[in-house]
């Protein structure tokens, strides 16, 4: 082969086009960090996906005997600052496995003898680990001195923590294949052990049989890895997951079966990140509570607070749900910052405002699987009505029995027709939907039962569809499909509500004469029950194929069992969770219906493109999307998610102690900073959030202002209630003073920021109400830019001097009456915008995007060749030096 000199004359021709490339990846690079949308901080994700090779191919022949070929391939997702989450494993260069006909394998079950050539998947302790080390096998927990040469290990002992997360999958007939599995922390396997500090691994072990057991007792229980005339025998069939899982070595006992599918195993390091678990909580400097929806990015702007060069601890719960959270913060009770993705709509109880944090959304994620092949389906339609017929416990249970409060609906989702029409599969796609013949309680979806935020946002979504509302009317689908009866008021309040639980117990109709058995009576009784615990319970379900179902036949002591869990490849499962969790877990999530029609997935876009149509309510100064209401911007986006929620934190402005008021300040500017970047590591935003747009972070660095200040700003447009003697008119509210010694010494009044009357100070520090003037009354705040000082409240008149501006209003009182909880008092869609009135424009720089696009299109499509033609041609060369000499001819006349 002859190898080419390099021309000079090459190199200057380069040399000359350099500008000109200069000049078109600068445009490039340009094109490049120019928001996509609405999130405008960059995003900044760690690439720490990790390819190895992996174990020579097996390459058999039809006499049992082969021998070993090249290496093959293996890639890991994602293999640093992991947490609880599914990993994606790929491999490329594998034995394909067949069926033990002979046929193409399209699943493998743990234990199957009918799939020659699978692949485990397992997660291990350590970076070098022993069978002994790997979660699930055979032999874990173990004595790893052993290896092999043991008895299987105590029932249990291999799956201490939780049921195990070994991964089994097939090799296609190129020889490629993937599987997901969950990985996790030491938090929920203790025995595992994997956190910040102690590193682990994931290992690929691809089964190319052998014979590990001496199966057929012609070595006196020696194992022969190199004998392949049992792989596939008829009996034994070693290649096969069975000698793994079943077999023990005749003469010792020793559980060794996994022996020379181990001698394949490939190892890849992987790494957790720290978590709140590694932080000093014992006395946080700020306690926050609420939101689940937002728990995975709590945790990381918590670790990355904790473990920074200047440590800040927050406290994080979920509280027992949204309206609780908030009322423990309005309540002042040991919640420093409420965190809540509805605004609370009472009389304040106390000054505070609400800062954004990030977006994100509300999933139906799904686990189904092809019943004929085995394959996961990962694309799926749902609008308002569907999700509703499936809240609503609307399918009935298969036979011919007749069950009067659904009876004539279909059986499942999966023969509704309705679903089917969104769903089409063609012939060409090979794809088949799960049938019914168990019943709705195997697809109908996993819940939180408790009250959340969650839960009435998507069932407003659900009652401002028009035909879903129709539906929980009482009005039949175009199929014939009616709401369950047990859903219709008077017996239900109607959609949305806050708190999902089962409104039917009723069972079949008798036969004329016939006494039914309790458990018939009371059949859908036992198909759906929300679980209680959170959100993690149903992640967790969702991840054990196990539905929330249980057997009506009872047992003999008159308990009714759990449905058992569904096998890989024969799911049927569905799971209301927040978008985090989700893309965390790797779900498939279903693309939702929107106003405009659309379906649109749960991801980056569709969020940007929903809080674009988001108006700001100014009575809260909160967004949210304007279900139901005609002729508004989201009415009419295609691209708009239509379950996004703003997530918010209720920050104190006023009664807090200077300490803490810095405390939550810090928090919410790290979070609102450098918070805003995405990645797993601790201290940036994972995948299923989306960052603040530039209007929302002017929100937020609005709130850390009034929260340093401690003003007693209220939320949007609100006033702090009149004073006794009648409300001093004005604007923003002054600064309250420390509370006095008694409850009749009176607090200095606050710096007005903007109107001509300073604060009025506060009555004293007891909360009761003073009903004599203060000895010692309130000192006048100062206007900051006229005006006179405001009074004391009961005490004397202060005195204070400014020049112009309006009135700062009253600091707020606690009222006595306490808000109601009921989910009625919150908001069913934002504030009401008129029809015809346009959206105020939120968009900030995103706006712009399209006209910059196309400029630096044209910038592309016309000065990239012509920079190329001028620094790359004999004729640009030309060109360039007639400009170059006319320009110094221009620059000397003057």
């Amino acid at each position: 082969m002859r190898n080419r000199v390099p021309d000079p004359r090459d190199r200057r021709r380069w040399r000359r086009r350099l500008p000109a490339l200069a000049l078109v990846w600068a445009v490039v690079a340009a094109l490049a960090v120019v928001p996509i949308g609405l999130g405008t901080v960059p995003e900044a994700r760690a690439a720490s996906s990790k390819t190895v090779p992996g174990p020579k191919i097996w390459l058999p022949k039809p006499d049992g005997t082969g021998s070993y070929g090249a290496e093959g391939s293996i890639t890991v997702s994602q293999t640093q600052s992991l947490s609880d989450q599914v990993l994606q494993v790929s491999w490329s260069g594998f034995t394909p496995s067949v069926s033990r006909y002979g046929g193409p394998a399209t699943s493998v079950q743990p234990g199957s003898d009918g799939v020659l050539y699978p692949v485990r998947i397992y997660q291990c302790r350590g970076t070098d680990p022993k069978v002994t080390d790997c979660y699930g096998s055979t032999l874990y927990g173990g004595d790893p001195a052993l290896g092999f040469d043991q008895k299987r290990p105590a029932e249990g002992k291999t799956a201490p923590d939780l049921p195990s997360n070994m991964a089994i999958a097939v090799t296609g007939a190129d020889g490629s294949g993937t599987a997901a599995i969950e990985v996790w922390s030491s938090k929920l396997s203790p025995s595992l052990g994997c956190d910040a500090t102690h590193p682990c691994s994931i290992v690929v072990e691809p089964n190319y049989g052998g014979d590990p057991l001496d199966l057929y007792q012609m070595r006196d229980g020696s194992p022969d890895c190199n004998e392949h005339m049992i792989d596939n025998d008829g009996f034994y069939y070693s290649a096969s997951d069975v000698v793994l899982d079943r077999y023990e070595n005749w003469l010792t006992e020793a559980h060794a079966g996994e022996m020379c599918a181990w001698n394949n195993h490939i190892a890849i390091p992987i790494s957790f990140a720290a978590t709140p678990d590694d932080c000093n909580m014992q006395n946080p400097d700020v306690v926050a509570s609420g939101l689940e929806m937002a728990g995975r990015a709590m945790k990381q702007w918590i670790t990355g607070l904790c473990l920074g060069q200047s440590p800040l601890s927050v406290q994080y719960t979920s509280g027992g749900g949204e309206p609780q959270a908030r009322d423990s913060f309005l309540a002042g009770t040991r919640v420093d910052v409420g965190l809540t993705a509805l605004p609370d709509r009472d009389t304040p109880r106390r000054p505070y405002v609400y800062s954004p944090l990030a977006s994100t959304g509300i999933s139906v994620a799904y686990l189904v699987d092809d019943p004929t092949t085995g394959r996961q389906i990962r694309d799926m339609r749902l609008n308002a009505r569907l999700v509703a017929k499936m809240l609503t416990q609307s399918y009935r249970s298969p036979g011919t029995r007749v069950m009067p409060s659904v009876d004539g609906n279909p059986t499942c989702v999966f023969s509704d027709p309705e679903f089917l029409q969104l769903n089409p599969l063609s012939a060409a796609s090979g794809l088949h939907w799960p049938g019914c013949s168990s019943g709705p309680e195997q697809s109908l979806p996993i819940v939180l039962g408790t009250a959340t935020d969650l839960t009435y946002q998507l069932t407003t979504w659900i009652a401002n569809d028009p035909d879903a509302a129709r539906f929980l009317e009482g009005e039949r689908d175009q199929w014939g499909t009616r709401v369950n009866s047990h859903y219709l008021r008077p017996d239900f309040q109607g959609f949305p509500i806050d708190q999902l639980v089962r409104q039917d117990d009723s069972g079949v109709a008798p036969n004329p004469g016939e006494e039914l058995p309790e458990h018939l009576k009371h059949w859908k009784q036992y198909e759906w029950n929300p679980l209680q615990t959170g959100l993690s319970q149903v992640l967790r379900y969702l991840q054990q194929g196990q539905v929330t179902g249980r057997l009506p036949t009872p047992e003999t002591d008159g308990s009714h069992k759990a449905i058992g869990p569904q096998p890989v490849g024969q799911r049927t499962l569905f799971a209301i969770l927040d978008s985090g969790q989700a893309k965390a877990y790797s779900l498939p999530e279903a693309s939702l219906q929107n106003a405009a029609g659309t379906f649109v997935s749960p991801n980056l876009t569709g969020f940007q493109a929903a809080v674009a149509d988001m108006p700001v309510d100014a009575t809260t100064g909160t967004q949210l999307l304007p279900y139901g209401q005609p002729d508004t911007a989201y009415s009419r986006d295609q691209r708009a998610y239509p379950l996004t929620l703003v997530q918010y934190a209720m920050v104190p402005t006023g009664k807090v102690p200077a300490a803490k008021a810095a405390s939550i300040g810090r928090f919410l500017k790290t979070v609102t900073d450098t918070g805003q970047l995405y990645g797993p590591e601790p201290g940036r935003l994972p995948e299923g959030f989306l960052a603040l747009t530039k209007d929302q972070r002017a929100q937020a660095q609005d709130a850390l202002l009034h929260v340093t200040a401690q003003d007693g700003k209220l939320p949007g447009n609100q006033k702090a209630p009149a004073e006794p003697g009648g409300e001093q008119p004005g604007g923003d509210p002054g600064t309250p003073g420390d509370p006095g010694t008694t409850p009749a010494g009176g607090s200095d009044g606050g710096t007005g920021v903007t109107g001509t009357a300073g604060g009025t100070g506060s009555t004293g520090g007891d909360t009761t109400p003073v009903t004599a003037g203060g000895t010692g009354g309130g000192t006048g705040g100062l206007g900051t830019t006229s005006g006179s000082g405001g009074t004391g409240s009961t005490g004397s008149t202060g005195t204070g001097t400014g020049t112009t501006g309006a009135p700062a209003a009253t600091t707020p009182g606690q009222p006595t009456a306490k808000p109601t909880a009921s989910p009625t008092a919150g908001p069913l869609a934002a504030a009401p915008v008129a029809a015809g009135t346009p959206v105020p424009d939120r968009s900030g720089g995103a706006r712009l995007l399209l006209p910059i696009a196309l400029i630096a299109g044209l910038v592309l499509l016309v000065g990239g060749p012509a920079a190329l033609f001028l620094g790359g041609t004999a004729a640009g060369a030309r060109v360039t030096g007639a400009l170059r000499g006319g320009w110094t001819r221009l620059r000397g006349r003057f």
